[in-house]
């Protein structure tokens, strides 16, 4: 069995990716200032973050401020949410935005173009654990999903690409690569049974391919239907789709059509100069 290899960008073992390179950076800023003493703030309240000792006069003296474990785990979680605008990072196809009341959870959609689950579009959740990095991210599917590495409750087994989980080494946009390519031949060809949560779904593709394609392009069928893709389940999932009305729609017909022309219109004014 061969286990999917990561994108070839991302598969220099002893080049970190510009995300740890940034955390690594900032993390030796932050130790420089923690090593320097600290202004007492003025605005009331805020010195509650501080250490304080007390000198001769029985005056606090300010120290450094106390830096948790929390705070380096949530400016890495908007560092690598930032750094998904960069190429390479954030596969084509797939979106994600943090909920609108927990940084970490994080809501998102695929769209698959080609195979078994032609035409899906498919919403999930990444759930981003307290002691991240350390720990991994988890996906579940809000949309009915019949596959091999998924469970059926939604829950995705990422143990096909990470069977051991390398904090600073390995990343979320890793985690959304692996999910875009999980829907891909060459990765259901080599799944590892041990890996697969269903093991109806892992023997269908092995023993009768017919069947499978049929039930994936159920699932891909089902999750574009109006009741799966204008629900907006739940509440704090700042993707929503809604219906385009005929007029919008018609407006977009007519701009690609004009798009088309003047493109055609380019291609014979090149050629009339050769």
């Amino acid at each position: 069995n061969i286990t999917p290899k990561r994108t070839s960008s991302l598969q220099h073992a002893n080049k970190r990716s510009s995300v740890g390179s940034l955390l690594d950076r900032t993390r030796s800023v932050i130790s420089k200032r923690a090593s320097q003493p600290q202004e007492q703030p003025s605005i009331g309240g805020l010195h509650s973050i501080y250490d304080e000792d007390e000198d001769d006069t029985g005056e606090p003296i300010p120290k450094a401020p106390r830096l948790t474990s929390e705070h380096f785990s949530r400016y890495e979680i908007m560092t690598e949410f930032i750094n998904l605008r960069n190429p390479n990072h954030c596969p084509l196809g797939v979106y994600v935005m943090p909920s609108a009341d927990d940084l970490y959870v994080w809501y998102g959609v695929l769209f698959v173009h080609k195979g078994f689950y032609k035409s899906g579009t498919f919403k999930f959740r990444l759930s981003i654990p307290q002691n991240y990095p350390n720990q991994p991210p988890s996906i579940t599917f809000l949309t009915d999903m019949f596959h091999p590495l998924v469970d059926v409750n939604g829950n995705v087994s990422i143990s096909q690409q990470f069977p051991i989980w390398r904090p600073y080494q390995d990343y979320i946009f890793h985690i959304l690569h692996y999910l875009k390519n999980m829907f891909k031949k060459v990765v259901l060809d080599g799944l590892n049974d041990k890996y697969c949560f269903n093991k109806e779904a892992y023997r269908l593709y092995r023993t009768d391919i017919n069947v499978f394609g049929k039930l994936a392009q159920q699932c891909a069928q089902l999750s574009i239907t109006e009741s799966y893709l204008f629900d907006h389940f739940p509440d704090n999932n700042m993707i929503r789709f809604s219906p385009l009305s005929e007029a919008k729609f018609g407006k977009k017909k007519k701009k690609k059509k004009k798009k088309k022309k003047k493109k055609k219109k380019k291609k014979v004014i090149q050629l009339m100069r050769y």
